[in-house]
């Protein structure tokens, strides 16, 4: 998901807060990775990249603006190579 996000190294700069209902995801930083899976709740701070393996399911709770900027970004990388 790097290419969609704009900001420092390709990283989505949104703070996240959630549950893993099912599945397994992990988020990479710069220098470091963490993994939740199926019982995890999480944070993640600014400055990641997400992968979910198929099927995972989460809950996930992000600040409004942040959130917004994110989906912003996304939006665009997607009108461009859509």
């Amino acid at each position: 998901m790097a290419p969609m996000f704009k900001g420092p190294d390709g990283m989505c700069q949104c703070p996240h807060w959630g549950y893993v209902l099912k599945g397994r995801q992990t988020w990479r930083f710069a220098d470091h990775e963490e993994v939740f899976e199926a019982g995890d709740a999480f944070y993640v701070g600014p400055g990641h990249s997400p992968t979910f393996e198929a099927g995972t399911e989460m809950i996930q709770f992000s600040p409004t603006q942040e959130l917004k900027a994110t989906d912003e970004a996304i939006r665009q990388y997607m009108e461009a190579n859509g």
